[in-house]
This record gives structure tokens, sequence and C-alpha cells, in this order.
């Protein structure tokens, strides 16, 4: 494997090189020698304070920072949008090489399959003593749903985007083809094309996006990748279990759900109106009927088999019947064409009945009240009912080598994306919920957002009237903390007329959203009140499922990281067992970030990490901003994305990971949870307690700059107010950009030092890293966190505070230092991410890069405070620069 490794780092070297030297020559073109050499002597400076000798790399600091600080607005705006592209040009030249990792796996074979593959998961559950028929069943139950959000963490327009998308291709058409000279002369002139045009445009958005802008963003990832990805799913299922169990998995459908917030999320967001939502409703409706015409036209081009060479079924000949006596213009213009082609005729029939579904779709848009026409689709049981005619036709033909597979795969498509792509859900604080249950039941006028939460559940019953309750069937109540919340919510959709009265249940899901500790420590008294009323129980016997979520962004801030873990991993073990006392079925839904202080981190190994019983089968979690592009924008991307999610869930949910004894884990969560108050007083003595806190918050990160930002509809705080009324996201993108990154760590080190330095501490916590994978993720995910850290750059923008608050930059400094300290003994390496060389080579590749953007960004801020009137622009740029660099906004 050595010289597989070193010839795929090789290629990786060479990507970047090239693209570095594409830049290169587009900015001497573009910008001039000057600009060009100015650049370089601030790349080399910044170099050589990372690597070169140790006696002068504070020279090189001293030098960077006194040529940044000269440098007049003119010359440092180019500057920074080179750093800004090359950075985009690395994640693109990494993003191919992941891809490029993963098909040499495939293609060399040596050393099995890739880690954490569908293929790999099968290996293991074999291995494990797990029946074939046993993964079969869980296969053929099993729901994982993932949750596009509308939370503004993409710094980058879509605009770019697709320009660093065309550059993938050509990549990607540079490796697999064996290109003549032309033709490799042809395809660098075209890099050089889209470097240039990257070059030339604006990276800035000139406004902040509207909704309907973030819900097309959010949609073209289904569009363009996901849709295929999750039509072809049950094929990569059926592959990897047959290659490690020797026999068929057999038709399945796919186990990928898609849904969305984007356009139903109310939490602070006063721009998603009763008509924002029902509009966005419409709009994936709309988006999903002209995927499947185009799909259901391709196939025409396929099963264009003649009633001549194939056998007709009675039961295919009976449809087109129907389809002919309902649809007479479809015969009128196409039936010579189709004559003797039943599948092609067939298809016509299927595309006219999404024509006419589509155009009742867009009339309603437009403001037309005409009724849906009765030839049209209503549903997608319709449209599978048409397609399974198709499949079983071709079968009973002999046909089944002759187009079944592609007619399967569109039937997976529409059971996975419906007719609306995404299934919208609705986000709505708790205290709406409240004040709109209270005015239906005669007390005072509801407040705004409970007039709007009313508005937006008859939007709901408009909508699943129309197209079906799976349009939108979830309420989700941000900040819930009591059973009242949830049976306020309850009664508002009753009272919206959002029941079921054949069923005895509302029409959604009411998922109360636990965030800070006090609601996650509360949530299973909570849930065994919500048990013992008698009309809610009755609703949840027939709706099959009680959904809880869990939110790892608002505790985090509030309580620091180790003790929101530790209330996490307590409220799933405690909610899953009392679902389970009480014959409950529940999904808990993940409220995660990118970040690791918002819960983010290596997706399977976070799967695997959670309490034993909670997964079941069923897991569901947000997807959001630079996630989508990191983990979606590209085909092979998302593959990789969707293996290692299901795989996560099936080696779960069939205990087929290591885990620690019961007993064993008992004594381990309760030295948790020590760990977790004391890291939650160290740190709440820092966040809440210190009086220079937020003064050195405000003036030691680019928080201002940060909300004037526009890469969001949403406002960065919930309601007028200080810190705790700042969403947890620009909190950690702030921090993230002063390269800090104090979330992610500050108060970790304080507790491994006082529990490891007790008699015996120091082993107990490497034997809790070596055997629970809960501790072993979390410790793993902290030193990712310090390894990105940078304190001496830190330092930089702390120096731009009040001397006031000179004590706590310190006490920060020396937390920082403690905390490298504990999780190297923890781990037993002399060096952070010893054991993860791909990501500290990426680190170290990209921090002197990432400098020039930080240290001109303390400039910028420094001038800008003086009263520099045109510094407003760069400071915006270095903020998307350091984003890129950086791999994480929120």
């Amino acid at each position: 494997m050595a010289p597989i490794r070193r010839r795929i780092d090789s290629q990786l070297r060479r990507d970047v090189r090239l693209l570095g030297r594409l830049l290169g020559e587009v900015l001497i073109e573009q910008e001039g020698q000057a600009l060009f050499d100015l650049e370089e002597r601030v790349r080399h400076l910044s170099i050589e304070r990372r690597r070169g000798p140790k006696s002068g790399r504070r020279a090189a600091a001293t030098q960077l920072a006194a040529l940044l600080r000269e440098m007049p607005l003119e010359q440092a705006e180019p500057v920074l949008r080179a750093f800004s592209t090359y950075f985009r040009l690395v994640n693109l030249a990494e993003q191919h090489h992941r891809i490029r990792r993963t098909r040499e796996h495939a293609i060399g074979g040596q050393g099995g399959p890739q880690r954490g593959s569908l293929e790999a998961v099968m290996q293991t559950l074999r291995q494990a003593g797990v029946p074939a028929q046993k993964v079969r069943e869980l296969l053929m139950s099993m729901r994982v749903t993932l949750t596009l959000t509308a939370h503004p963490t993409q710094a980058s327009r879509r605009t770019v985007l697709e320009k660093t998308y065309r550059l993938a291709r050509l990549l990607e058409n540079r490796d697999r083809c064996h290109l003549t000279p032309h033709e490799k002369a042809d395809t660098h002139l075209s890099m050089r094309e889209e470097i240039t045009a990257l070059w030339q445009t604006d990276e800035l958005r000139r406004e902040r996006p509207t909704v309907g802008d973030e819900v097309k963003n959010a949609l073209w990832y289904v569009e363009e990748v996901l849709g295929e990805q999750l039509a072809l799913m049950p094929e990569t299922l059926d592959w990897a279990f047959e290659r490690v169990y020797g026999e068929p998995l057999g038709v399945l459908a796919t186990p990928v759900r898609l849904h969305s917030w984007v356009g139903g999320d109310m939490d602070g967001n006063p721009l998603v109106t009763p008509e924002v939502l029902a509009d966005t409703l419409r709009a994936h409706r709309a988006r999903g009927l002209r995927i499947l015409m185009t799909q259901v036209a391709r196939l025409g081009w396929v099963l264009t088999q003649s009633e001549r060479h194939a056998f007709v079924s009675e039961e295919l000949k009976a449809s087109l019947a129907e389809d002919a006596a309902a649809l007479p213009e479809v015969m009128i213009r196409y039936g010579s064409r189709t004559t003797g082609e039943p599948w092609r005729r067939k298809l016509r029939f299927i595309e006219a009945r999404l024509q006419a579904a589509l155009a009742y779709v867009e009339g309603r848009r437009a403001g037309r009240t005409e009724p849906l026409p009765p030839a049209a689709y209503r549903s997608p049981e319709d449209l599978l009912r048409d397609l399974g005619i198709i499949e079983r036709s071709l079968i009973e033909a002999k046909a089944k080598q002759g187009g079944v597979s592609k007619v399967r795969r569109l039937i997976s498509l529409v059971r996975a994306v419906g007719f609306h792509l995404a299934e919208l859900e609705v986000r709505t604080p708790a205290e709406d919920a409240r004040s709109a249950a209270a005015s239906l039941a005669g007390g005072p006028a509801p407040t705004e957002g409970g007039a709007r939460l009313l508005a937006v559940l008859q939007r709901m019953r408009e909508a699943q009237a129309e197209s079906g309750e799976g349009c939108c069937r979830t309420l989700i109540l941000s900040m819930a903390a009591s059973a009242e919340d949830v049976l306020a919510a309850f009664q508002c959709a009753r009272g919206a007329g959002l029941w079921d009265e054949a069923r005895g249940c509302a029409t959604v899901d009411v998922v109360p959203l636990f965030e800070q500790l006090g609601a996650l420590d509360d949530g299973p008294r909570i849930l065994r009140e919500l048990f013992t009323h008698p009309e809610y129980r009755r609703h949840l016997q027939a709706r099959g499922v009680q959904e809880v979520m869990v939110g790892y962004s608002d505790s985090g801030k509030e309580v620091g990281l180790l003790a929101a873990s530790a209330a996490l991993y307590r409220a799933q073990s405690a909610l899953t067992q009392v679902a389970h006392e009480a014959g409950v079925r529940l999904r808990l839904f993940h409220g995660r970030g990118e970040t690791v202080a918002r819960g983010g981190g290596p997706a399977q190994e976070a799967i695997l990490a959670l309490p034993p019983g909670s997964v079941a089968g069923t897991y569901k979690a947000t997807e959001q901003g630079e996630a989508l592009d990191h983990k979606y924008a590209r085909p092979e991307l998302a593959r990789r994305t969707l293996e290692l999610v299901l795989g996560g869930v099936l080696l779960h949910s069939l205990d087929a990971q290591p885990r620690v004894a019961r007993e064993e884990e008992a004594s381990f969560r309760a030295t948790f949870d020590e760990l977790a108050e004391i890291g939650r007083r160290a740190y709440r003595a820092l966040v809440w307690e210190d009086p220079n806190f937020v003064p050195f918050f405000q003036a030691a990160t680019p928080i201002e700059q940060i909300s004037a930002l526009p890469i969001g509809s949403r406002p960065s705080k919930r309601s007028a107010g200080g810190l705790e009324s700042l969403r947890a996201i620009p909190w950690s993108f702030a921090w993230t950009q002063n390269r800090a990154i104090v979330p992610g760590w500050y108060g970790v080190g304080s507790a491994l030092e006082e529990l490891g330095s007790r008699p015996g501490g120091r082993e107990l916590l490497r034997r809790m890293y070596r055997q629970w994978p809960y501790f072993h993720t979390v410790i793993d995910n902290v030193a990712m966190v310090l390894a990105k850290a940078d304190m001496a750059i830190a330092s930089r923008y702390a120096a731009l505070a009040p001397e006031s608050t000179r004590p706590l930059w310190e006490s920060i400094r020396a937390e920082y230092t403690r905390t490298r300290r504990w999780v190297k003994q923890v781990t037993g390496e002399e060096r952070l991410l010893e054991g993860n060389q791909q990501l500290r080579q990426s680190i170290a590749l990209r921090n002197p890069y990432v400098d020039p953007m930080s240290f001109l960004q303390v400039e910028l801020m420094r001038r800008k405070r003086a009263g520099c009137e045109n510094c407003e622009r760069p400071l915006l740029l270095t903020l998307s620069g350091i984003a890129a660099g950086m791999r994480n906004t929120g």
C-alpha cells in the first residue's frame, strides 16, 4: 500500500503545483509582475515563519507584519484575492484527491476495500457473525434522513462554485483519459480560462440572498448530484452485500431520504413568511416534476422494444387502453410515432401526466385557481404504479437485461425524492406555539410569531390537501423546555385542520428540539409526561414514532464542549430508555454543525460513538452550509459520504462494532460527567462570568464584519441583546477567523489535568480513550481543533482588545497549552494528530497560505477602528478567504 499512497500523494502535489502555476500566470497577466512579486514576497515570508530555521521564524513574522502594515489598500485587495483563490484551487485539488484515493482502492484492490465503505462494513458484519438475513431485514426497514438546513455557513457564491466544478471536471478528464498532446494542451488552456474567469468574478455577494435564493441553492445539490446517487444506492448496497455474503440482496428501496428546512425555518428569520413557505413547497414540487419528466424522456430512448420482437403483457395493454381514453390528445400527437412500441407509448402517457401536474403547480404559483386536471398524477404512488407495470411487463417480455435496471433506478428515485425532491420541515420557537395555542383557547391575541405560526399551519394544511401529507409533515419546536410546549403545538396543528379523524391523530409530527443544558437534562421527564397524555399518546400510536431533536450548537455555546458532549450522551441514552419503557418508537434527530463546537467531525465515527440502542436502524441529521459543498458537490464525494453514513448506521444497529462492557461504561460515564462539570466551571468562568470577556470577544474577533457578511438571509442574532442572543454559527465563525477556535477546546485541559493528576487518573483517562468510542471521538475532535488553532496569530487579534483584557487572554493561552499537553498524554502521542498523517499534512500545507490573510485581517481591523472608510470590502474578503483556508465557517 505504501507505494500507492506515495504515488497518490505525488499526484496531489502535481495538481496543486499545476493549479498554482496557472494562477500565477493569471496574476501576472491581470495585475502585472509587480503585484505578483509582492504576493510571492508575502508567501515566502509566511512559509519562512512556519518552516524556516527556528532562529529566523520570529524575524520573518516581524517582516511579514511590517510589510502588510505598510501595504496600501489598492494592493491589499488583489493580494487577498490571490491567496483566497489559491485556497479554492487547493480545496478543489483535495476533493479530487479524495475521489482518486477511492478509485485507487476500487481498482487496485490491495489491502481490501476502502475503510468505511459499504463493502468494508459488510465484511465487518460477516466477521462479527451477523447472518445475511439479519442484514437484509435491517436494510428493508432502515431509514436515514439527511436534512438540508438554511444555516448561513456557505461563504462562497454559487457563481464561484460553478466555476470550480468545471475545473474539477477538467481535472477528472486529465486523470482518467489518455490524452493526446493536443488534448492535453487544450485541457490546460480550458483550466487557464476558468481560473481567469474566476479571478475576474466578484467573490462577494452584492446583497444578502433571499430565502428563494437559498431554496434554489439547496435544491441544486439534489437536482445535480444527490438525486442520482440515491437512485443508485440500492445497486451499491446489493453489490457490496453480494461481494461479501455471496448471495444477492434482492430488490430494495433506497434507505436514504432528503428533508429541508430552507424556506420553512422561522426560528429568528422574519423573512420566512406563510407566503414564502407556500411558494417553497410549490417550487419543490415543480422542480421535482421537471426532473422526473427529464428522466422519463431519457428512458424513452432506452425502452424502444417493438411488439414484433417482444411479448406485450395483458396488464400493459389494459393500462395503455386506459391511458388512451384519459389522454386522447397524447394519442393524437404521439399515437402514430409510437405505433408498435408499447413501452415508449406508455412513457409518453406518463410524461403527459407529469406535465399536467407541473402545469397545475406552476398555475398555482402564478395565482391561478384551476383544479388539478383528472389525468394529472396526484401523488408519487400513482407514478410508481405505472412504473411497476412497465417493470413487470419487461420481465415478462424477457427484457430483464433490456432496460429493467433503468426502470428500477427511476423507481428508486421516485421513492427517494417523490415529487418534492426534499420534504420540507417547519421550525418555530416554542414560545410562538404557546402564544398561538393560548389564543385558540380563548386567551389573548397571539404574538406576531404566534400569528405567523397559525398562518403557516394553514398553508401546511392546504399543501397536504393539494400534494399529500408527505410534502410537509414535521413541526420542530426550537428552545422546547416542557411537555406544555409540545402539547401547545399539537393543539395548534389540530386547530388548523391538520388532523386525520379516521386515525385519530394530527397529520404532522411535533418534534421538540432540546438544545440547552437544562432542556437536555429535562428531556426524559418531558417525554414521560407526553407519553401519559391520553390524546397525545393516541396520536403517537397512530403516527408510529416520536421524533426528538438534540441540538449540539447552543449547548456548546452555553456550557462548553465537554459539558455539552456529556449532556448530549446522557440525554440520548435516557430518551432511548424512556421510549423503550413506554413502548414508543423513538427517532433521534441530530442537529450537528460543521465545527467541533457544534457537533462536527467524521460522520461514521460520530454515529458509532452514539449510545447503545439509540440508532436502531434510524438516523437523522442536519447537513448545512459549506458541508454541502465538501460532501455533495460531486457524485463521487456524495457516494462516499452516503456510504459512510449508511455503514455507521448498519454497524451501530447490528451492534457489530467494539463496545465497552456495560459495567465499565457506567464507570466511564461517571468519570466523563465529572470531567464535564470541571470543564463547565472553567468555561462558564471565562465566557459568562468574567466581565472582560464580551469586550474582548468584540475586539479580538471580526464578529462585527461577520454580521455584515451577506451569506445568508437570516440575521446573526435571534433577537436584540448581547452574547446570549448571538447564534452559535457566528459565534463559532468568529473564533475560527481569529485562529483561537476557543469553543472547540476551552475547559478540556483543566478537566483532564484535575482528574488526571489524581492517583490512577491518567491511566483511567487513557483506558477510556482506548476502550470507549464516545470519549475517543471527543478527544480526537479536540486534537483536530488544537492542531488547526494558532495562538501566535490569535495573540495579534488579542492585541486589538483593551489592555484590561490582558489577564483574560493570558488565561486562554494557558488553557490552550494545558489542553495540548493533556490531550497528548491521554492519546499517548508525542505530536497532535500523529495517527492522522493526512489531516496533519493538509493543515501544514494550508497554514502558510492562511497566515497572510490573518495578518492582513488584523491590520484591516486596526485601520477600520482608526477611521479608515474603505476597509470594509477587503475585510469581507479576508473572512471568505480564511473560511476557505480553514475549511470551516460555522
